[in-house]
């Protein structure tokens, strides 16, 4: 049976500010939950900090306030309003605009502990990451949808809204690069290649095949 595993942490050489100790808290509790899922407990939790479970909750009143502020900051740090623009850039070749913004996409949120956080919130904790996600479906997804549907022959295109049947391939594309995430950080298989060049192959294989879709050949 694997060991718990337990994180030294050294004595600090001076006391912390409250934001400071606040800040170690949550970095630590990231890497924890990330790592043992968001039923993992405080006690641990404070052992692999060093401190007492009251310090904890004198920061945080409860284990959900403290997971709550870590989605949070995962929200307001990860995604990036100027991905619409360049989805929507038609000066750029579509292939290049998709590979550009999940490249993008992979470097800042693809993260090992912001993937494990979010398959853990989307299972135990909905409401954790149900605005992040909102965001995308809102903004990210409509915005790739109506990139594709510029790409088709006339007589495929949709006119208005974005379809279901649009979100559903911008959907398709979304799922094919998430799992690149979850073959590197769930089931730790290695990525044989960069991950932009993996992406662009991912990118390329969708784009032919999404035409034919569109007219339901």
């Amino acid at each position: 049976m694997a060991k718990t595993r337990k994180r030294a942490t050294a004595a600090p050489s001076r006391r912390l500010k409250p934001a400071e100790r606040e800040r170690l808290i949550l970095d630590e509790a990231k890497r924890y939950f990330s790592e043992r899922g968001l039923n993992g407990g405080t006690e641990e939790l404070a052992q692999r900090l060093g401190v007492t479970q009251p310090l904890l909750f004198r920061y945080f009143p409860t284990k959900i306030a403290m997971i709550e502020r870590i989605f949070h900051e995962i929200e307001a740090s990860s995604f990036d309003p100027d991905w619409v623009s360049l989805i929507t850039d038609e000066s750029v070749p579509l292939e290049d605009r998709l590979v550009a913004f999940y490249s993008d996409y992979f470097e800042k949120v693809m993260t090992k502990e912001n993937f494990r956080l979010f398959l853990y919130g989307g299972l135990a904790w909905s409401e954790s990451s149900r605005s992040y996600y909102g965001d995308m479906r809102r903004l990210i997804y409509p915005a790739i949808a109506r990139a594709i549907r510029a790409t088709l022959p006339a007589n495929a295109r949709a006119r208005g809204k974005v379809t279901d049947r649009e979100l559903e391939m911008a959907l398709t594309l979304h799922a094919i690069i998430y799992h690149l995430g979850v073959r590197k950080w769930v089931f730790s298989v290695p990525l044989k290649g960069k991950i932009k060049d993996l992406i662009r192959l991912k990118v390329a294989i969708f784009l032919r095949g999404v035409a034919d879709a569109a007219t339901g050949k």
